[in-house]
């Protein structure tokens, strides 16, 4: 190390912030961006015509999409598959829970029912509850519950 009057020459100092700035943390907005982007992505590629379907004993190319839809109808009503390394057929049964989200798909999902009411109350006194609302919106004097 070079010397001069005062004595030996320290090395530099180091800058202030050793440890790098940590990233901005996402916000609730930035994080609903990126799953739109995500979501538009996800539908352009289910729209590529790329896999290959038996339709009526002939192959066609169909869309991701469609080949994902025929999938889950084919895990819903239970396939059989030959194992070569068994050397025998595997039966797949059913799955409800594929047919549950078919269901819910083609259907649209039921509504949540509200998990703040009392637990206690019957299924009859909820429905009494719901039809007096009802008469009560109907008549000409307006809801008074």
């Amino acid at each position: 190390m070079p010397e001069d009057d005062k004595g030996p020459k320290l090395p530099p100092k180091p800058e202030k912030r050793i440890i790098p700035q940590a990233p901005k943390a996402p916000t609730i907005g930035d994080k609903a961006h990126a799953g739109r982007l995500l979501s538009e992505f996800l539908r352009r590629i289910a729209q590529e015509k790329t896999e290959l379907a038996n339709v009526d004993g002939e192959d066609i190319m169909v869309s991701k999409a469609e080949k994902m839809a025929r999938n889950m109808f084919k895990i819903a009503n239970g396939y059989e598959e030959f194992d070569p390394k068994k050397n025998k057929t595997v039966v797949h049964k059913p799955s409800a829970g594929m047919i549950a989200l078919i269901f819910d798909r083609m259907e649209g999902r039921a509504a949540p029912t509200n998990l703040n009411e009392d637990k206690k109350r019957t299924l009859p006194k909820k429905v009494s509850a719901e039809n007096k609302k009802v008469i009560n919106d109907l008549s000409p004097g307006g809801s008074q519950s």
